[in-house]
């Protein structure tokens, strides 16, 4: 998504709510312009599906709010110093107060607006800035933040990228670019749906207010509205943990077209920090057949015996150094995988519901005295996809004096940082 696209859609989205914020709260908002040289927008705003699935949920805010319920276009407005709940009342929403008191029935939309300064909207107690908007789908209910792009960023970092020191500063504001980034390049990526970004691993983890840091705020706030771009489009803004050494080409990593920017380049050791930057995995043969038979199984739909390992062979490398094609001999087949595949087949022994930490790893048999193969040790490097941004390389390079704009330079090829607004 380009420039002048996300600043028409974003332009959209937000004249409607600031009027409505400038309505019920008494904090001052900034709003959009026009100007002769074309459009350009101060804050774009953001909406995150934060819950669905649900039938009902506790609403409510820090302070007052009010309760904004539309039916048919037609609006009706209350004010409520206490929670409410929201209900899907047969495809239609209610609204119920203290005491189980019906305050509404038959609601198309609710909107629970914070007034005042400093007023954080909760969700089954959960802060959030901005509003909450609550729509019916099917007979459960949509619940949708409706937030500022950098508030927004502020229940984003700090997930991502952990308590971070001063002299550790440039390497979050180096991910808060990068967050922005991948969030501007998404916006409206759910055609037809109500919500720009779901907040989980599916775009990007956000846990609003409650994780809320003075130091990563400072960090966003120095950085508000830089982006990467590449031929002035915003970049696949991916990142990871910890790359081991080297990062990756993504068509080398996943089933994706090469991209120019996302390359493998060198950590130069700046995330050997770290404490996934060296890590082993143990499999029992029958430990490794139990997981490879546990994921055919899955993947085939229907109950698959390979019978017993008697090899596994790295056939071939991506150049960042992860295994790019494995061979793993059985006694009832042969069965290749390759790029981060791999990692679901395998898995873990110490967490069996995790996959393995990275795809850069090598592989040690043991053998009885027959040549019968007893065990695999899977001694690697990294964790994480291995794409894009190393988190810990970045963090690494600002201990020794990069700024963000260079960090990120190094990691994405031939990218610019520009302020967007």
């Amino acid at each position: 998504m380009n420039f002048k696209t996300i600043i028409r859609y974003s332009a959209r989205i937000g004249t409607g709510l600031c009027m409505m914020i400038l309505v019920w709260s008494c904090a001052t908002v900034p709003g959009l312009k026009e100007e002769s040289g074309g459009s350009f927008i101060r804050v774009p705003f953001v909406r995150v599906l934060l819950q669905e699935n649900l039938d009902e949920a506790t609403v409510g805010a820090d302070g007052n709010f009010a309760v904004e319920c539309l039916r048919e276009g037609k609006q009706t407005v209350y004010y409520s110093p206490r929670d409410v709940t929201v209900q899907n009342d047969k495809g239609k929403i209610k609204v119920v107060g203290r005491g189980k008191a019906v305050i509404e029935s038959g609601l198309d939309e609710v909107n629970i607006i914070p007034r005042g300064v400093d007023n954080r909207v909760k969700l089954n107690n959960s802060r959030y800035r901005g509003l909450l908007k609550v729509l019916p789908d099917g007979q459960n209910l949509e619940l949708i933040n409706i937030v500022y792009m950098e508030d927004y960023l502020k229940g984003v970092v700090p997930p991502e990228i952990g308590k971070r020191s001063e002299a550790e500063i440039e390497a979050v504001k180096a991910q808060a670019v990068a967050a922005r980034t991948y969030a501007m390049a998404h916006l409206n990526q759910y055609q037809g749906e109500p919500f720009d970004m779901k907040s989980s691993i599916l775009d990007q983890v956000y846990e609003g207010a409650s994780v809320e840091n003075r130091l990563i705020s400072r960090a966003i706030d120095a950085t508000a509205g830089y982006v990467i771009t590449y031929h002035d489009e915003f970049i696949n803004a991916y990142y990871h943990s910890t790359c081991g050494g080297m990062t990756d080409d993504i068509g080398d990593v996943w089933e994706r077209k090469d991209i120019p920017y996302l390359k493998a380049v060198s950590d130069e050791g700046a995330c050997s920090w770290s404490k996934y930057y060296v890590w082993k995995e143990h499999f029992t043969e029958e430990q490794l057949r139990g997981r490879i038979e546990q994921y055919l199984s899955s993947d085939r739909g229907r109950d698959l015996k390979i019978g017993r390992i008697t090899d596994v062979k790295i056939n071939q490398r991506t150049s960042g150094g992860r295994v790019l094609k494995m061979l793993i001999r059985a006694e009832n087949d042969v069965y290749k995988f390759q790029k981060d595949r791999i990692r679901w087949v395998i898995g873990r022994t110490s967490d069996p519901d995790l996959i393995l930490p990275s795809g850069r790893f090598d592989i040690e048999i043991d053998r009885d005295s027959r040549g019968n193969l007893q065990s695999i040790t899977f001694v690697g490097r990294g964790y994480g996809h291995g794409v894009g941004m190393c988190q810990c390389g970045a963090i690494g390079l600002a201990r020794e004096g990069w700024v963000f704009d260079k960090i990120l330079a190094h990691y994405y090829t031939d990218v610019e940082t520009k302020k967007l607004y």
